[in-house]
């Protein structure tokens, strides 16, 4: 039905899966027509709906992209919602604007309303994921109220399953940049179909053009209903949908007016694997995701996104706890253009930290772009032994006199955590550059970190807030690339430094985490001639 001729008053139907996958139809009525404001990008219908579906809940993200038909046509779909207690009056988008994401031509009988189209909300299905932990939920809840999202963990689907959905009007449907074990996608409903293409939302996820991401259909747990509607608070009228459900096809289209696909064959999609082992223990945790790899459209395929992610589920799920461990974390890219595959193996004794560098050499992987880098897969492994031994050191004695580029032997006291003291010996380089002199060396241990910010970060700019520091030149090759990834390999124990640099490792250690600095004095002579 174009805009032309939807009016005050007419009476029309809606359509949305409200519970399972079934689709139910809800009254609506035609409160207005609103004229082109740039605040909502277009012309919206301004419409009420009630009717026992609705009644008690009123509508909120999820039902976004729900048709509404109109004398047998459909006239446009749910977008925004006004904020009105109840969640009861809400604006549409034009079915033209749907279909072709152009501006729709605005008929003579709309009217302005400034006001309304500042309070419009867009009724974007929050960030629905699948198959995280308490833990990381927690973490990727940290992100999204930095980036102003609102994110929600929903089961896969019933226990027992469901059918493949039909891709009809007033079907579920979810857009995702992951799907399988770790799923994450926004739920929306479908606006129209034309043969095999599907068009949904009403209005855009992203808004950036071009897209490459999985389309999959949706179960309906139920409408979670709240009339105050205060999304900041998370205080939202929402549908609970299923984040993983089968893939019918892809997304290739995110325009202000909605999104678009079709039918058929998914996104291209890079395999995630990640593996978690306790030694000792024999149990073992695997998930398997697919990542909708959109690079070549400049977006990379969201691997610094959920590999971290699903890294922190596996390991918390193999322990059940949040008791100390030893970790030894490897990160692995297949490529095509190398015979080996980029990546790096470190130990820790702190989950945060391993989830930083996979971050790290993630996000270095996923914005490479100075030359074609086919990925065929990303696995990690994740190797865990329960419980962590603490020493502290607590004094540290070494010969008085060095001389450029030897060893110095230093012996340093350790006292463990709830137990006794021990003595080591670390051998201390000094280095040929320096000058003779009275010299300091500190020791301190490197096994202690904990500092999730730089993961808050990732994630948050993944969800869309940005980045806090300013963008710097990556490697640009891919053997360049892989140096630089190979480069975050790094050994656990006692550092040496003097000053702030020439820290280096004296003294190796997996099995024992160490905490505190102790300070040694050197008289440095001159290098022998």
């Amino acid at each position: 039905m174009p805009l032309s001729e939807v009016r005050s008053g007419m009476r029309c139907t809606g359509l949305s899966v409200i519970r399972g996958t079934e689709i139910s139809s809800y009254d609506v009525e035609v409160i207005d027509v609103i004229a082109d404001d740039p605040a909502i990008g277009g012309p919206r219908i301004l419409i009420r709906v009630s009717g026992t579906a609705v009644d008690s809940t009123g509508v909120g993200p999820g039902f976004s992209g729900s048709p509404i038909i109109c004398d047998g046509r459909n006239a446009g779909a749910i977008s925004e919602g006004v904020g009105e207690y109840g969640n009861k009056v809400v604006l549409a988008t034009p079915i033209e604007e749907i279909l072709t994401a152009r501006p729709a031509p605005t008929p003579a009988t709309a009217r302005r309303a400034p006001r309304l189209a500042r309070s419009a909300r867009s009724l974007a299905g929050p960030l629905t994921t699948g198959g995280l932990s308490a833990n990381t939920r927690r973490l990727l809840a940290r992100a999204a109220r930095r980036a102003d999202r609102l994110v929600l963990a929903a089961p896969p689907g019933p226990i027992g399953g469901y059918p493949v959905q039909d891709m009809r009007p007033g079907a579920a449907v979810s857009a995702a940049i992951s799907s399988g074990d770790v799923s994450v996608g926004a739920v929306g409903t479908v606006a129209y179909r034309d043969g095999d293409q599907v068009f949904a939302f009403g209005h855009a996820l992203d808004g950036i053009g071009r897209r490459a991401l999985f389309m999959q259909d949706s179960y309906v747990f139920g409408v979670i209903g709240n009339p105050v509607g205060i999304p900041e608070l998370g205080a939202v009228t929402y549908k609970l949908a299923s984040s993983s459900g089968h893939p019918v096809g892809q997304f290739t289209t995110d325009l202000f007016g909605g999104i678009g696909g079709r039918l058929g064959a998914g996104p291209p999609a890079i395999p995630l694997r990640v593996t978690a082992r306790e030694r000792g223990g024999g149990s073992s945790i695997t998930l398997d995701s697919q990542l909708a790899d959109e690079r070549e459209l400049g977006l990379g395929a969201g691997i610094s996104f959920v590999a971290p992610l699903a890294a922190t589920t596996a390991l918390d799920r193999l322990l059940r706890t949040f008791e100390p461990v030893r970790l030894r974390a490897c990160a692995r890219f297949r490529v095509q253009q190398l015979r080996r595959p980029i990546g790096y193996c470190n130990p820790y004794f702190d989950s945060f930290e391993a989830m930083v560098h996979l971050g790290r050499a993630s996000d270095m992987v996923d914005r490479f772009d100075f030359a074609p880098l086919n990925i065929r897969s990303v696995s990690v492994s994740l190797d865990a032994r329960r419980g962590v031994v603490d020493e502290v050191l607590v004094d540290a004695r070494a010969t008085r006199r060095a001389r450029p580029g030897t060893r110095v032997p230093v012996r340093v006291r350790l006292q463990r955590r709830g137990g006794g003291r021990r003595t080591i010996t670390a051998r201390v380089p000094v280095p040929r550059q320096m000058r003779p002199g009275r010299r300091t060396v500190v020791l301190a241990g490197n096994g202690f970190s904990g500092d999730p910010g730089f993961i808050i970060e990732l994630l948050a700019g993944e969800l869309g807030a940005g980045r806090a520091t300013a963008a710097q030149a990556g490697p640009r090759t891919v053997r360049r690339l892989a140096r630089r990834v190979r480069a975050l390999e790094r050994p656990l124990g006692i550092e040496a430094r003097y000053g702030r640099r020439n820290r280096r490792v004296v003294f190796r250690s997996d099995d024992v985490r160490f905490d505190g600095r102790v300070k040694v004095r050197l008289r440095v002579s001159r290098a022998r001639p």
